[in-house]
């Protein structure tokens, strides 16, 4: 009985270093840019701990890095089945759904995140873009202002309400674009001298 005992142990020990080293691998690799061996990893890891939210969710964005946005998604659906309360994966689920310019899904996503986290100003600007894609403006001005209100350096919310209060014909436009400018976002001169010289 005791052999037994020491051989469950020992097994046990076995198979939770093996698990806990494929991770680490599959971690490194992703870290490294290394996507496909990164996701054979999270495999091998997932295939002993199925539930595991992180690994699932890291695999997702391997995926989605390799541009497999299918599989992405359902990973990302698989960590929000695991633990209804994952900003990242509502958020990464929503980029994905932006990015297939399915602003609908998109918007549906980024609010369940901005529920769980009213304070974050990424979810409230991914949120008042989706809106702005998808043609609701008022609910993007709303949200471009939480978004600020959150983080008064979010150059991305500046500039976008910029632009939406400028094709709105708005005052206030130029203003945003130059806080954007100011504060360094990519893109905000051009448009600036563009719309406001």
């Amino acid at each position: 009985m005791k052999n037994l005992s020491f051989i469950l142990l020992f097994l046990l020990i076995f198979t939770s270093c093996k698990d806990q080293d494929a991770l680490e691998k599959a971690n490194s690799f992703y870290n490294s840019g290394e996507y496909k061996k990164a996701i054979k990893f999270y495999n091998e890891h997932l295939e002993m701990k199925p539930s595991h939210e992180i690994a699932t969710y890291n695999r997702g964005r391997a995926y989605e890095e390799l541009g497999e946005f299918q599989k992405a998604i359902l990973d990302y659906k698989k960590v929000i089945d695991i633990n209804p309360r994952n900003e990242n994966a509502y958020l990464s689920l929503g980029k994905d759904y932006y990015r297939q310019k399915d602003f609908e899904n998109a918007a549906f996503q980024f609010e369940k995140a901005y529920k769980l986290n009213t304070n974050s100003s990424q979810a409230a600007t991914l949120l008042a873009r989706a809106y702005h894609k998808s043609g609701k403006v008022e609910n993007a001005m709303e949200y471009y202002d939480i978004a600020i209100n959150n983080d008064n350096k979010n150059a991305e919310a500046y500039l976008y309400r910029g632009a939406l209060k400028i094709h709105l014909n708005q005052s206030g436009g130029c203003n945003d674009i130059q806080m954007a400018k100011n504060i360094g976002y990519d893109g905000a001169e051009d448009l600036y001298n563009k719309y406001c010289n």
